[in-house]
């Protein structure tokens, strides 16, 4: 496992800020870069500049494909925003770099964040979902489960050849909020649902999931109580299905939830990095929408490097031979 980071943009991957992850510990990166900008030449320098601070780049994401109106719901321009996509693995391949997400019609405004909470005095999401039950439809039309399950099957036929040439690893990420809203069936929403997914392209470890515990925690689970993480972490990692993890926290499921310091929660991280260890994940661990700070710090934003912290101490907790053993000694005793 490799302490990683997530969202960095353009105007993140300067010396300054490379500098100062290399200082957090910080051993891989993912960038978000838009399609227009995403040349080959263009990757090839985003990689060259990240590598060079002795960060591995682990993906570069388009901003505006990933998660494609078009490609999702197969809208007029799908077909040239499909090309666009392959064009972008094709050459992704070709600089070296293995990883890129894409999602199925998530993260949508104005329902993905219905209010401003706090925490520990910190600004942070907050959901309801009464409030987006009463929001209208977004299109002139309602999509549903099957429709959206029809179009990813599609989606997934045509672009896993171009991934697996390429030697490309796709990884979905779940819908968040995990609920349908505003007439559109949001089919990640379920630890079976990505079963399915996988399932369709038949396992294929160029099809995997960028494992986002958050999302994971919100959701309803198939008893109302919520999705049980750690064994959803055995089923798909012991098939080398997850590529990456979203480390964040929620105050509980579905219907309401805010999101929390990684510390804090109804979710055990300890637990998860535990797991993640046990099956052999590989990947990267990165924190994700972490409290803001920056009114406590005259405008310094530190949540991200306390986050940071937490989570190199996890990953060195669940790697040490002492607490290896400890956990072994505590299951035999338990058995």
């Amino acid at each position: 496992m490799k302490l990683g980071v997530s969202h960095r943009r353009a105007s993140h991957l300067n010396a300054e800020h490379l500098s100062f992850l290399r200082a957090m510990g910080v051993e891989s990166l993912e960038a978000r870069i838009h399609s227009k900008d995403a040349t080959l030449d263009e990757l090839l320098r985003i990689k060259e500049f990240v590598e060079g601070f002795g960060i591995e780049l682990h993906e570069i994401m388009l901003e505006d494909l990933h998660n494609s109106p078009e490609i999702c719901l197969g809208l007029p321009g799908r077909d040239e925003a499909m090309e666009r996509l392959k064009s972008f693995i094709e050459d992704l391949g070709k600089a070296g770099i293995r990883h890129t997400t894409y999602c199925w019609f998530t993260g949508r405004e104005p329902a993905f964040e219905t209010e401003r909470r706090v925490t520990r005095g910190c600004p942070t999401r907050g959901f309801d979902l009464e409030k987006v039950k009463a929001m209208p439809n977004a299109y002139d039309r309602e999509y549903t489960e099957a429709d959206m399950w029809a179009e990813y099957g599609r989606f997934i036929r045509d672009i896993l050849p171009v991934a697996e040439k390429a030697d490309v690893r796709l990884q979905l990420h779940p819908n968040d909020p995990p609920v349908d809203h505003q007439g559109v069936a949001r089919i990640f929403k379920s630890a079976d649902a990505f079963w399915r997914a996988m399932e369709l392209s038949d396992f294929s470890p160029y099809n995997g999931l960028l494992f986002c515990v958050g999302c994971f925690s919100e959701m309803y689970g198939p008893d109302g109580k919520g999705e049980d993480i750690v064994s959803a972490i055995e089923r798909f990692g012991s098939r080398n299905l997850i590529h990456q993890v979203h480390f964040r926290n929620t105050d509980c499921t579905l219907p309401d939830f805010a999101e929390l310091f990684p510390d804090d929660g109804h979710t055990d991280m300890l637990a998860i990095t535990n797991e993640l260890d046990r099956i052999g994940f590989n990947g990267i661990l990165v924190p994700d929408h972490v409290p803001d700070t920056s009114a406590l710090e005259g405008g310094v934003n530190t949540g991200e490097a306390y986050a940071f912290g937490y989570i190199r101490a996890l990953i060195q907790a669940a790697q040490s031979p002492a607490t290896k053993w400890d956990r072994s000694e505590n299951f035999a005793s338990q058995s």
